[in-house]
């Protein structure tokens, strides 16, 4: 009799547990912390716009900690918009990261132009891994000039998986020598696999694109701003380290050039050049951004599948108290229906 109600007893606690790993559809989901210290929120999209800021002192390069949602208006299409959600990163209440280091399979004889000069280099970067957090996610996925592309690393949490995987990327080559339309439809199925990923995950984390890569590239501007409207809807940053000593595309008439500093430009993102020993300093730049930035959330006034121009700017009665803070942020929006994908 006595081992019966224990196994009732053992049963009930059970369900419980359950039931606290589950919350109502629509609602804000929380994640037990990683920590005893941390506590992450993670607020529907399915109803809120979240707006990544990250705020820097011009004067120290220093991120600003402590802003308030007081402190901020955001403008939807020059419109005012009502903030209803505040995280800060500082405090740990910002969605985790899902960190994809994407690279270009190795072009003989182009190591400059593409991700060749990170080739036998990717140690390089590893001091800077300690600084990704518990809870956030590392992936790796590549492109080549022939036309393949492929999701190396899944979003997982053995951040010592990245580097080893990075390196077998680089070490592949082209099987022939092609056209570079080959290459950009590389890179777009490259970026649509991401974003299908990332749309799969329950709840979404932030995926934050990182490319190491020279960016001697262009696309034609339409499909360019296709893969824009499709990292928007995802809330996507991209952010990129280019080896100092790659080439520049000074011109690509009729298209978008360099388009992985295009992406970081419209997603709020940066891109940075960097020598091989300070290419762990260019990361942990990165990761630092991203940590403590603020997210911002509003709900659109129509779900309408347009892109709506953002903008993030104090609020007037601290303007003068902020006058050497820079903010940066994606520059649109596209709000969708959840069922519309």
């Amino acid at each position: 009799m006595n081992n019966i109600r224990t196994v009732a007893i053992l049963a009930f606690v059970l369900l419980l547990l359950q039931c606290s790993f589950f919350s109502i559809p629509g609602a804000a989901q929380e994640i037990a912390p990683a920590t005893q210290s941390r506590e992450i929120t993670f607020h529907s999209s399915s109803n809120l716009v979240l707006v990544d800021v990250i705020a820097r002192n011009a004067k120290n390069g220093l991120p600003e900690k402590t802003l308030k949602k007081s402190d901020f208006q955001v403008f939807d299409n020059d419109q005012p918009v009502a903030i209803k959600t505040f995280d800060n990163g500082a405090q740990f209440t910002t969605r985790p990261l899902a960190l994809w280091f994407v690279v270009q399979c190795y072009m003989q004889g182009d190591e400059g132009k593409g991700s060749g000069l990170f080739t036998g280099e990717i140690s390089r970067f590893e001091p800077a891994l300690k600084y990704i957090e518990k809870q956030d996610t590392v992936a790796v996925a590549h492109w080549c000039d022939d036309g393949r592309s492929n999701l190396d690393l899944l979003p997982t949490r053995i951040i010592q998986d990245a580097p080893k995987l990075l390196e077998q990327a680089l070490a592949t080559g082209p099987v022939s020598k092609t056209h570079d339309r080959a290459g950009e439809l590389a890179l777009q199925s490259t970026l649509q696999h991401i974003v299908d990923t990332t749309r799969s995950s329950k709840p979404e984390p932030l995926p934050v694109l990182i490319f190491l890569y020279a960016d001697y590239s262009s696309m034609n501007r339409s499909e360019a701003n296709h893969f824009i409207d499709e990292l928007l809807e995802t809330s996507a940053i991209a952010f990129g380290v280019r080896d100092h000593r790659s080439q520049h595309l000074l011109f690509a008439p009729g298209e978008q050039r360099a388009i992985a500093h295009y992406m970081a430009t419209q997603t709020g993102g940066q891109y940075f050049d960097a020598a091989p020993e300070t290419y762990a300093t260019a990361l942990a730049e990165i990761l630092q951004q991203l940590h403590f930035r603020y997210e911002l959330g509003f709900k659109p006034e129509a779900l309408d599948g347009k892109r709506h121009k953002l903008r993030v700017q104090f609020a007037d009665t601290v303007k003068d108290q902020h006058k050497a803070v820079r903010l940066r942020h994606r520059l649109a929006y596209v709000p969708i229906s959840p069922g519309v994908r």
